[in-house]
């Protein structure tokens, strides 16, 4: 019995917070190894799951055998396990659900083979492992406001790694972030450096976790689930743009890629640096009160870009045009850039026609049914359509009012559908095309518009945030927000700092064109502190003036928010749940650490998705931010391990990005 080995083995795609005892037979007692997946039988079924420990003694007897082996080597690293663990007890999610969220279950023996023969990965396996060494690493936030300063500066930063011979992973927000880095870094390290995208196959994920223990592999550039790869000898992680709402996952175990980021350089002992030309307020908080080293670019490197950017502000509260949704100067400017055959792009942060539909005669604006939202109005071909922008419904137009019975319903407020149709009455001779994702819902569709507006098929694009995402501004001459106000006015104490960053990010990519252009900003609120800000583009000036709104109304980061969800499609049966919640928390020390900052909607308390669910939400808010977190995510734990997936759904988000 002395040869006899026991595995702790993990059953993937379950929601557990430990594994199971399995017995190692001898056959496969060379084989078996942390990281590395099994086959097991779990409940009379054959079940993946992946081993988490392995030691010679187990006080349970008769234990079941594992079946088989699946991988040649670990592909999932004690690193990667150590920091899963961390955000378990972060997050406050399984085990189970973070496991099967970072790799791949259902991937045939017969395709590993097929792998390993094209690719000889195993020759070139680094033997070195990334165990921490215990030394503290301050974190270096780059806030910096040229883009060739920055890609200098990373450069060095990756080159001293490779030297050292470690490995470097570049995290992006989405694939399409960043292309011209990509493109230098691509030119510079060729075979040496591998590009992942979010959405592939179980079969090109598991490749990934194999490739990156190669020898041959320096560097990574990935979106958000590259931050779990079992790398090897893992030297620097660049979070660039860290102030991205892309690093955080919506769905479960909903972590922040930069937080984990952080994480795993603490406990690896690399360098983590995060990048942004607008710093999130959490992070530059970090660096002025030195817990981050702060490298700051001197602005003045700016003088000759801004020659060539013209940056206008309108006033629409004084603008003398009937419309008022396309200023005079605007129009100016269109027209100039028409005769000059120049790329115009416009951003408006409202899909659809009109933002919501008002009655005349009785004055009640138009609501769903469904979910009580407002409904909006938008045009689909010849027809129209009232749709409700909470749950989804969609009904044909009728402007009879439901409530008067008189054909007096009128559409009220404006999106990019009626943007597009202003212009195209300006500009009867102009191409104008919409771009978000109403006409624009995949990336073929996407990429078509986008190569016809490269070769001046289309003059005019009219888009949301999704067209700044997308967009090459190199062929842009004029860049303009027809209301910077939508963005400004989003019910989230986000708004204003994910305004600022937004503005910022089209003004670097217009000034690294090196050409002229000109960036239009429509606004109601010429005085907001966030236009204030922007008219002399100072980080500080913003920073300053926010953080002050931030910590008198107590929002992060002077406090941590988690949001506590229920969802199910039976009423009744939410509200029942999120009764006991509430019970729970005065029963327990909760209250007494969120006091007045717990947010309950018992009137209206219902937000229905178009599947036909209801979800109450909780917004807690600990203003003292360490010790009071700690306690009540601990607090939180018994309550959530004990609940039960029945009918109602419990969503746990901590630092949500998405308040409602």
């Amino acid at each position: 019995m002395e040869d006899v080995q026991i595995a702790e083995v993990l059953p993937l795609k379950l929601n557990l917070e430990q594994g199971f005892y399995y017995q190692i037979p001898l056959p496969l007692k060379d084989k078996a190894a942390v990281g590395k997946r099994v086959t097991i039988p779990f409940r009379n079924k054959k079940k993946v799951g992946i081993i988490l420990d392995i030691f010679c003694e187990s006080t349970i007897k008769e234990l079941k055998e594992i079946e088989e082996i699946l991988d040649p080597i670990p592909i999932l690293s004690e690193a990667v396990l150590s920091l899963a663990k961390w955000i378990t007890g972060y997050y406050l999610c399984s085990i189970g659900t973070i496991i099967s969220h970072i790799i791949p279950a259902k991937v045939s023996p017969k395709k590993v083979i097929s792998f390993l023969n094209d690719f000889p990965i195993l020759n070139s396996i680094l033997e070195e492992k990334n165990i921490g060494d215990g030394k503290l690493i301050k974190p270096i936030l780059f806030h910096y406001y040229n883009i060739k300063e920055r890609d200098l500066y990373y450069f060095q930063m990756i080159e001293n790694a490779i030297q050292e011979g470690r490995q470097v992973l570049v995290l992006v927000p989405d694939q399409f972030s960043n292309s011209e880095l990509k493109k230098k870094l691509v030119k510079k390290y060729g075979k040496y450096l591998v590009t992942f995208n979010q959405n592939v196959s179980s079969a090109q994920k598991y490749l990934r976790f194999l490739t990156v223990q190669s020898n041959d592999i320096k560097i990574v550039i990935g979106t958000r689930s590259s931050i779990f790869l079992p790398f090897r000898k893992l030297g620097l992680v660049i979070v660039e743009r860290e102030e991205s709402s892309l690093y955080k996952e919506e769905r479960m175990p909903r972590y922040h890629a930069r937080e984990v980021a952080l994480a795993r350089g603490l406990l690896e002992s690399f360098q983590v640096i995060l990048g942004s030309p607008a710093p999130s307020l959490e992070s530059y908080r970090q660096g002025l009160n030195k817990n981050y080293i702060l490298k700051t670019q001197k602005q003045q490197i700016l003088t000759e870009q801004n020659k060539l950017l013209q940056t206008i502000f309108v006033d629409l509260e004084e603008e003398k045009s009937f419309q008022r949704v396309i200023s005079y100067k605007l129009q100016e400017l269109i027209a100039q850039c028409l005769r000059e055959k120049k790329g115009i792009a416009l951003f408006l942060n409202r899909r659809g026609f009109a933002g919501y539909i008002y009655c005349r005669k009785c004055g009640q604006v138009l609501k769903c049914l469904h979910c009580n939202s407002l409904m909006s109005y938008r045009k689909s071909g010849n027809r129209g359509l009232f749709i409700c922008s909470k749950c989804g419904k969609k009904i044909e137009e009728n402007w009879n009012c439901p409530t008067c019975g008189e054909k007096s319903l009128n559409p009220m407020g404006f999106g990019t559908q009626y943007v597009e149709d202003v212009i195209h009455r300006m500009f009867p001779k102009a191409a104008v095309q919409c771009f978000d994702s109403d006409t624009a819902p995949n990336i073929k569709t996407q990429q078509q518009i986008l190569r016809k507006y490269k070769s001046g098929e289309i003059d005019v694009l009219i888009g949301t945030q999704l067209l700044i995402n997308r967009l090459d501004f190199q062929h842009t001459a004029l860049a303009g927000f027809i209301l910077i106000d939508h963005l400004l006015n989003i019910p989230d104490y986000h708004s204003a700092e994910n305004t600022f960053q937004l503005v910022l990010r089209v003004t670097s990519e217009l000034r690294e064109q090196k050409k002229a252009k000109i960036l239009l900003i429509q606004t109601c609120q010429p005085e907001h502190h966030t236009l204030l800000a922007l008219k002399e583009w100072n980080y500080s000036l913003f920073y300053q003036n926010e953080m002050a709104l931030r910590e008198e109304l107590e929002y992060p980061p002077f406090s941590k928010i988690i949001k506590i969800g229920f969802i199910g499609a039976d009423r009744e049966l939410v509200r029942k749940e999120a009764q006991e919640f509430r019970e729970f928390m005065e029963q327990s020390a909760i209250s007494s650490l969120v006091g007045r900052s717990v947010l309950f909607r018992d009137d209206k308390l219902f937000r229905i998705n178009e599947m036909g669910d209801s979800q109450i939400c909780f917004l807690l808010k600990i203003k003292e931010q360490n010790k009071n977190f700690e306690e009540v995510r601990k607090l939180l734990h018994p309550f959530i391990l004990k609940y039960k997936r029945n009918k109602v759904k419990l969503i746990i988000d901590i630092e949500p990005i998405k308040l409602y």
